[in-house]
């Protein structure tokens, strides 16, 4: 079975760990916005919306903590990656219904973005980096470098990770000022 080093494991799992963590710590801050959030997507009968809108961040929660949590490593990659299957699903469902403009929910209101094709692109990037995270690394003994490469590839792979949702997530307006702008300068 093919093994990976460490440091590169350790990387992927912390970064995700921060992502799923605040995106639960985002939900669970404003939990009926969450629910109008998952309400929108007319998957989950209304009398069960506000379990859902509990379970969804709580699992994200308990994802995150386990991936820094060696013993729990496994089952939350696992975990994370069916969570974003479903959520993939929800997503490519309403796409095909037409529903682009409701709000995807994933970080609450502090980033509302309209559903978009992008959305399955980074969700499928994402479970391949859960699924990363699930091959096993080889022993070695870890050093203070590895332990900064670890915390500054994880804190990079956040960054890059909200820099490219914020710019994906903004693409249609920042078009929209493109056109208008262009408009205006031909008059």
């Amino acid at each position: 079975m093919p093994a990976i080093d460490p440091a590169i494991s350790w990387t992927v799992s912390l970064a995700l760990a921060i992502l799923f963590g605040a995106s639960a710590a985002i939900k669970f801050a404003d939990l009926p916005e969450f629910r109008g959030a998952l309400e929108n997507y007319r998957i989950v009968p209304e009398e069960l919306s506000i379990p859902a809108a509990i379970i969804v961040p709580l699992s994200e929660l308990s994802g995150a903590i386990g991936l820094l949590v060696p013993r729990f490593h496994a089952a939350a990659s696992m975990l994370l990656i069916f969570l974003i299957a479903i959520f993939t699903a929800a997503i490519a469902l309403n796409l095909m219904r037409g529903r682009l403009y409701i709000d995807c929910g994933c970080f609450g209101p502090m980033l509302r973005q309209p559903l978009g094709n992008w959305m399955l692109v980074r969700n499928a990037i994402l479970m391949l980096l859960c699924a990363l995270a699930l091959i096993p690394d080889y022993a070695r003994a870890m050093t203070s470098l590895d332990f900064a490469t670890i915390a500054l590839g994880a804190t990079t792979l956040v960054l890059l990770y909200g820099a490219a949702n914020y710019l994906l997530a903004n693409a249609p307006r920042s078009n929209e000022l493109k056109v208008l702008t262009m408009g205006t300068a031909d008059a």
